[in-house]
């Protein structure tokens, strides 16, 4: 299948299962800064409480290196009312797009969430004693689990304006927006 159809397929997919737009953009567009997993490391509450989150994540060193290997990759918006709201909906949605990519071929593709997963209700890596890369061998759903780009260092913000959306920083009890990414080929 062309790649052209694919990535047509795949919007349309996005859309149909909530997200309210999707571009494709170049790899060479996705920003990775380490103040990003700093942040994620020092200001979120689920910090290591959750399997797609530091430190069971690749590192900002390592996104940098994963990413020379990409040309394009699709990233998909979604508008919030909360910030918990379908949180777990985005998780399976980009999941779900990589699936879908991958079984047209591209098998390079790979999704990247948006904020701690919510796939189980309690994760396993809260009970963790002494965290490290192989306690993910506890996760319940490790087929379908995926990094959040921000617990990779990738910079949401600049990601998303550069690929023309919209975004700004949300105060209490404002609508928002979530960002998920797949990367393609």
């Amino acid at each position: 299948m062309r790649f052209e159809r694919i990535v047509e397929m795949l919007i349309k997919t996005a859309k149909g299962k909530g997200a309210n737009s999707a571009k494709l953009i170049s790899a060479k567009g996705i920003f990775v800064e380490d103040y990003v997993r700093l942040k994620c490391k020092y200001g979120c509450k689920e910090f290591a409480k959750r399997f797609n989150c530091p430190p069971y994540t690749p590192t900002v060193n390592e996104t940098k290196e994963l990413l020379k290997g990409y040309h394009r990759a699709l990233l998909v918006e979604f508008i919030r009312l909360k910030i918990v709201e379908k949180q777990k909906n985005i998780h399976e949605i980009m999941y779900d797009l990589e699936r879908e990519a991958f079984l047209g071929g591209l098998q390079m593709a790979f999704a990247y969430t948006a904020g701690p997963c919510k796939i189980c209700k309690r994760c396993p890596a809260e009970f963790a004693v002494d965290p490290n890369e192989f306690s993910k061998k506890n996760c319940k759903h490790p087929s379908k689990a995926r990094p959040s780009m921000e617990a990779c260092g990738i910079d949401v913000f600049k990601t998303a304006r550069k690929a023309g959306f919209k975004i700004n920083t949300v105060k209490e009890g404002e609508s928002f927006k979530s960002f998920g990414l797949l990367l393609l080929d």
